[in-house]
């Protein structure tokens, strides 16, 4: 197989409905990459803010009323438990008002060594939890920062009724200078419910911008498609006038030489011949007039939509009738296909029929034209008993002088038909193209 059968290199009008939504979808693809992107962008500068927030909330409630609020008592070891009792009932009554109308769900006071002083959530108080590196370097630092929950942790089991929550901690101190560190429990939903916003935010400027840019681009797409099919149109407006011009001028040049040099000739033939001393040259013009005939085919050959397939196929065939082979054309009575597959058809036999005069050094050569079994493609096949040649060399596009097997390819190619080849040296040669009925290759 030299070429195989693939509708997509027919060529024919440019499919412009089809190049218009291509863009369509293109831009709408696009926009939702963008928004996409944005999306998840927004979602870790919400992220962000949020740690940013709860640090900076958690920093001020640490300075501006849990610090004040503290006493000695509340982590000194000598204290009572009657002062200890007071100083967290001090600080529980700072706090009250921010637990009751603030974002904060859980605070804490711890000791360095990881003991929690105060909570609000009073079953805490006296236990002792391993501090994390972050919290000892924010007492260490006197730092302030934030992270989300590990719930699954024991000292926060208090906490899971809660949703995800966001933890911010910072250091404070005793009047005496002690070090503790607060930590107060924020909810992650405003975190989620931040990020949800950008990102709607983000996905409705990416596609309002889309959206922009197509009001924009779609009016000046259809008028360059048009302008440019317009300009298709003219140009084969004028193609098909240039064929028309060069055919009547065809018509002519085969009537002239019909009315005239091949009936002067004919006749002159006709009265050497009843000479028998001159049969020789009556038998020379013959000759010429067959040649002669053989041109006016070439010349104006039967056009296969006017005068059907079988003769516009006779006609080609004329050359290798003149060079003495004997020829054979079977063609079905009707043959339902578009004018550009006959054409293709008439073009692919006069090739091969070429080449089997110019190098196949035939006798016989025979040309059937069928339909496949489902009624959609021509199946062409030109056989001759030549010499045949290596099949390898109809696949070389670069050696000179052999034209023809790249023009057979060609041909195949531009209707989306398929192309067959069975040669050998000294084994004769046949062609086989397959052509699409409904093919639109351009004339």
């Amino acid at each position: 197989m030299l070429v195989a059968a693939d509708a997509r290199r027919r060529t024919g009008r440019t499919p412009w409905r089809r190049v218009l939504v291509g863009v369509v979808i293109a831009a709408v693809v696009g926009g939702a990459a963008v928004a996409t992107a944005g999306a998840l962008v927004s979602q870790r500068i919400a992220e962000g803010f949020a740690v940013r927030d709860a640090t900076s909330d958690t920093a001020g409630l640490a300075r501006v009323v849990v610090e004040p609020a503290l006493r000695d008592a509340i982590a000194a070891p000598d204290a009572t438990e009657a002062e200890r009792s007071a100083a967290r009932a001090e600080l529980s009554a700072a706090v009250a008002g921010e637990l009751r109308v603030g974002s904060a769900v859980r605070m804490k006071l711890w000791a360095a060594d990881g003991t929690v002083l105060w909570s609000d959530e009073p079953r805490l108080v006296g236990e002792r939890f391993p501090l994390g590196d972050d919290d000892l370097e924010a007492l260490r630092t006197d730092r302030s920062d934030a992270e989300v929950s590990d719930l699954s942790e024991p000292e926060n089991r208090y906490e899971r009724g809660h949703g995800p929550l966001l933890e911010a901690y910072q250091a404070v101190h005793t009047p005496s200078g002690e070090p503790l560190l607060f930590e107060a429990y924020q909810r992650y939903d405003d975190v989620i419910a931040r990020a949800a916003d950008l990102r709607g935010a983000f996905a409705t400027l990416a596609f309002g911008t889309v959206a922009v840019v197509l009001a924009l681009l779609v009016p000046l797409l259809l008028w360059l498609l048009v302008r440019i099919r317009a300009g298709q149109r003219l140009r084969e407006r004028l193609l098909g006038r240039a064929l028309d011009a060069e055919s009547a001028e065809r018509r002519r040049m085969a009537a002239e030489l019909h009315d005239g040099p091949i009936q002067d000739i004919a006749g002159l033939a006709l009265s050497l011949g009843a000479d028998p001393g001159t049969q020789d040259a009556a038998a020379s013009l013959r000759s010429a007039v067959s040649s002669l005939r053989s041109s006016m085919a070439a010349i104006r050959p039967a056009a296969p939509e006017r005068d059907g397939l079988g003769a516009a196929l006779d006609d080609v065939c004329a050359r290798a009738r003149a060079a003495g082979l004997v020829t054979s054309v079977h063609v079905p009575e009707s043959v339902e296909a578009s004018p550009s597959a006959l054409l293709a058809v008439v073009r692919f036999v006069r090739e091969a029929v070429a080449n089997t005069v110019t190098h196949g050094r035939a006798s016989v050569v025979d040309v059937q034209v069928t339909v496949d079994d489902r009624g959609h493609g021509l199946v062409v096949e030109v056989a001759d008993d030549g010499v045949g040649f290596d099949p390898a060399r109809a696949v070389d596009d670069g050696r000179p002088g052999h034209l023809g097997t790249t023009l057979l390819r060609e041909i195949a190619e531009d209707t989306g038909g398929s192309l067959a080849l069975e040669t050998s040296p000294g084994a004769g040669t046949t062609w086989q193209l397959t052509v699409p009925c409904d093919t639109e290759a351009l004339r």
